[in-house]
């Protein structure tokens, strides 16, 4: 499959996102209500090193549709991606979260983030455990706020066992 699989790693899910697009408001993509792969393969794009946060998807589904995109910069972080966007090098490919409570997206701010979700499908962000460890009550914590998926009862018993609840020896899904 497409996930790397890190031995001595138990990952669960912890939530889906999906990218947007986002651009300066006076972008004539702004007003568009649902932007397709070929809007975004006729702009310069912003998007996501190759190696990072669902670019895979992303290079997959213009490669589906025979589209090229168009991309001018790859980036590690979304802050980069936001700020050349809102230079007007182009249109930036970002996570849902990277613009959640972001100022320059809200009324006013001059950006708006459009779902592309349609086009990239959803991504699944996991945390993960090294098997057969003690976690601290810490880490537990932090685990059960980062999602309503999980909970210590879960964790500890996939840490503990030799496999994990769909059987495999290892379902890290990284």
């Amino acid at each position: 499959g497409s996930r790397k699989c890190v031995r001595g790693r138990v990952a669960r899910p912890c939530y889906e996102w999906q990218h947007v697009a986002v651009m300066p408001a006076s972008h004539p993509l702004a007003s568009v209500p649902r932007l397709t792969l070929e809007h975004l393969a006729a702009e310069p794009l912003i998007s996501y090193h190759p190696s990072f946060t669902g670019r895979r998807r992303i290079d997959l589904a213009f490669a589906q549709r025979g589209l090229k995109p168009n991309v001018v910069l790859d980036a590690i972080d979304a802050d980069v991606i936001k700020t050349y966007t809102r230079l007007g090098l182009g249109i930036g490919l970002v996570s849902e979260m990277a613009v959640k409570d972001d100022p320059a997206f809200a009324p006013g701010g001059g950006m708006i983030a459009q779902p592309v979700g349609h086009l990239f499908g959803s991504n699944v962000a996991r945390v993960a455990f090294k098997r057969g460890t003690y976690l601290r009550q810490f880490v537990l914590t932090l685990a059960e706020l980062l999602s309503e998926r999980l909970n210590r009862t879960l964790i500890q018993q996939a840490v503990q066992s030799g496999t994990s609840r769909t059987g495999n020896e290892d379902d890290s899904g990284l």
